[in-house]
């Protein structure tokens, strides 16, 4: 009778003759022989060596592992908490600076290019487009703002509405003379609800 007890084979380098590597799968049987009438097991080893390829310079070559992931079809989970809103895109365009423009300064536009308004300037001030955020040079974009709320923490406002002042300037004292443009409302001392209204001559 003939039992084989134990199989293992594994993946070996051996040397080649002429000093080349090759790649082989090892195969170790061990099997068990009972000789007839004795009682007598014998073990009897055996080795298989199967060569596969040679590697160039003795160099191995390994192969990249190939798996296979099952996936299941999942259930939707419940809906995550609303996130903060943001600012709407029209509350926000960008143009170019034809003189130096400062942050927090009112602004018009002619020409394709935007300036500094002035509460008496009455060429401009029903051009006015908003509130430069962002500051530049002539020729530089400038983000300006036209709702929503502004924040600077170099503000101390009261709270109350904001007018145009000289120059692009913001204030809390409504002019007597020129145009009276209320540019928004101060809601904190940092803070400003941009609410800009057409100009009302004084």
């Amino acid at each position: 009778m003939t039992d084989i007890l134990v199989e293992r084979e594994t993946q070996v380098l051996v040397e080649s003759a002429d000093g080349g590597v090759l790649v082989a799968h090892e195969r170790e049987v061990e099997i068990v022989i009972e000789i007839p009438g004795t009682g007598v097991l014998l073990e009897q080893p055996q080795r298989e060596i199967l060569v596969l390829r040679e590697e160039a310079d003795g160099v191995l070559l390994e192969q990249p592992e190939r798996s296979i992931d099952i996936l299941t079809e999942g259930l939707q989970g419940p809906p995550g908490p609303r996130g903060l809103p943001g600012i709407a895109g029209a509350a926000f365009v960008t143009r170019t600076a034809g003189a130096v423009i400062s942050a927090n300064t009112v602004v018009y536009e002619r020409d394709d290019l935007i300036f500094p308004l002035s509460y008496n300037d009455s060429n401009n001030v029903f051009a006015i487009l908003g509130l430069a955020v962002s500051a530049g040079l002539p020729g530089a974009e400038i983000s300006v703002q036209r709702g929503a709320s502004v924040t600077d923490s170099a503000w101390s406002w009261v709270f109350g509405r904001v007018y145009l002042g000289q120059g692009g300037a913001l204030t809390q004292v409504p002019p007597h003379d020129g145009y009276q443009v209320l540019i928004g409302f101060a809601a904190s001392p940092d803070s400003i609800n941009l609410s800009i209204q057409d100009p009302i001559e004084v």
